[in-house]
């Protein structure tokens, strides 16, 4: 899993956090913000160029970063730019949500970029996907309060780092709760396939069938 994920979760999250907040430090909010939207769009342009597709992690920090963009140059005030992803990240939340029952759920979607290939096995396990969905959107949604609450009562140096530390800690939760639900839905085998990176022997969604899942080189 650790190969598969971290390149999709440095491009997509902490290279460019990194970025912003040495730009910030060396020079103004605005550079710090232009820095942010000429990296996620640069990434997914030579992503696609690559591969024809753009990973859903990147797609969202592209997204984010250009309402970010957008409504600190409409408004004027830079502070909206640590202010909208409070709601960025309700939204996303409810994403999980909306998407549950569709075709292509989020949670689905995200797994393709950190563990691909366990995405299409959990394509097939429609309760697995409801109940990381629901793990997920109440997740984000406690993670934006937080971020909220402390935007609201503490100076912006404190919340700079606090609101990193408690969104961390608030997906460590997540995490946890996700796999606590694996083992209980009786699909520790797809866990430690998702751990491990290494081929394992799970009962197929349809009856009779078993399912080889081999480990992403």
């Amino acid at each position: 899993m650790g190969r598969a994920a971290f390149p999709a979760i440095a491009v997509a999250t902490l290279i460019p956090l990194a970025l912003f907040y040495l730009t910030l430090a060396a020079g103004t909010m605005f550079w710090a913000i232009g820095v942010s939207v000429v990296y996620a769009y640069g990434c997914a342009v030579l992503q696609y160029c690559r591969r024809r597709r753009v990973s859903g992690m990147l797609l969202m920090t592209v997204l984010m970063v250009t309402v970010r963009a957008v409504s600190v140059a409409a408004s004027g005030t830079a502070m909206l730019y640590f202010a909208i992803p409070v709601a960025e990240t309700a939204v996303f939340a409810l994403m999980f949500l909306a998407t549950m029952r569709t075709r292509q759920p989020l949670i689905v979607r995200l797994m393709r970029d950190l563990v691909p290939h366990l995405a299409d096995d959990l394509a097939d396990r429609q309760g697995l996907i409801k109940g990381l969905s629901l793990i997920w959107t109440a997740t984000y949604l406690a993670s934006g309060a937080t971020a909220l609450a402390l935007l609201a009562t503490v100076p912006l140096p404190v919340y700079l780092g606090a609101h990193q530390l408690a969104g961390w800690c608030w997906v460590g939760a997540g995490m946890a709760l996700s796999v606590s639900v694996c083992r209980r839905s009786g699909d520790g085998g797809f866990l430690k396939a998702a751990l491990a990176g290494r081929p394992v022997q799970l009962p197929g969604p349809r009856a009779g069938g078993m399912v080889e899942l081999a480990a992403a080189a």
